[in-house]
């Protein structure tokens, strides 16, 4: 025997209506989700996706608030993985279109930062330097030749500033057995040899550079350019004066070999011959020794 609606028990109506609502819940459609991550129950407010920036590991943006409507696109995208973060990242995912990335590889040698061709004195991003066949010397002061371009550029130029004055500055010596007043710059146009002599004997009078930096730096810009770099020099020979310079630069307690001038003429490009090489070495030893005696 059948009731009607109205006249069931008002208990079993309200079953009736639970289990009816129950039923629409449960086949209703899930929301969908990241792939990273679950989305807040917000969505089940409002249509929208996740918003600006994106949600979920690899987003970086910020959630829209509930109820709006997200634009489905992030800003940022991820910063984790390689070449996928930039403009356009997806929401929560590395599926956005590649943008600048601070992952990328840069260059890898010593160019600028658009280029990857190794910067000029550089091997595939090493000094020349760094070389093999630049024979195990011990070199003292002279190591400040591995110091890079520009510092000896600097060093140049403030000598050659300081040249201007310092070449004209007179001193008074005995040379030969005579009391004889000559300025530096007539004191550098002597051999290697009678340089030496006069240094060793007149140590506490005479007025030259000592910077090993500052000497190395001339040394290599002669050696470059066949162009004497202090004026009012006139050398005895291009030899002499690179063995004026050299002796000047090194240790006073370390000996000037011929590897010495190979490891210096392989460092600072000096582009020397193999005798030129032999002679600087002689003559650079001779203003060595003629240092060191004259120190005590």
């Amino acid at each position: 025997m059948m009731m009607t609606r109205n006249k069931l028990p008002r208990s079993l109506r309200r079953i009736l209506l639970g289990s009816a609502a129950l039923g629409l819940v449960l086949g209703m459609p899930l929301a969908p989700h990241s792939t990273v991550g679950f989305v807040s129950s917000a969505w089940a407010q409002s249509q929208g996706s996740s918003g600006q920036g994106g949600s979920g590991k690899y987003g970086s943006g910020t959630q829209h608030a509930p109820g709006t409507s997200g634009q489905g696109m992030g800003q940022g995208g991820s910063t984790i993985l390689r070449g996928h973060h930039g403009q356009g990242g997806s929401t929560g995912s590395e599926t956005g279109d590649e943008g600048t990335s601070s992952d990328k590889q840069g260059p890898r040698f010593g160019g600028g930062s658009n280029t990857r061709k190794p910067e000029g004195g550089t091997t595939g991003g090493r000094p020349v330097w760094a070389k093999e066949g630049i024979p195990a010397v011990e070199l003292g002061r002279l190591s400040v030749a591995r110091a890079p371009a520009s510092v000896l550029g600097h060093a140049l130029t403030e000598t050659l500033s300081n040249w201007t004055t310092t070449s004209t500055t007179t001193m008074t010596l005995v040379i030969d057995g005579v009391t004889k007043t000559i300025t530096v710059a007539q004191l550098y146009s002597y051999p290697a040899s009678k340089f030496a002599e006069i240094v060793a004997t007149n140590y506490a009078l005479i007025v030259r550079i000592d910077s090993p930096l500052e000497n190395l730096a001339l040394m290599q810009n002669y050696a470059t350019t066949g162009v004497v770099p202090l004026s009012s020099v006139s050398p005895a020979t291009k030899v002499d004066l690179m063995g004026i310079f050299l002796g000047s630069a090194s240790d006073k307690t370390i000996p000037i070999s011929t590897d010495t001038v190979i490891a210096m003429n392989t460092i600072l490009g000096l582009n020397l011959t193999p005798v030129e090489i032999a002679s600087v070495a002689v003559a650079a030893e001779e203003v060595r020794v003629a240092i060191a005696t004259g120190h005590g």
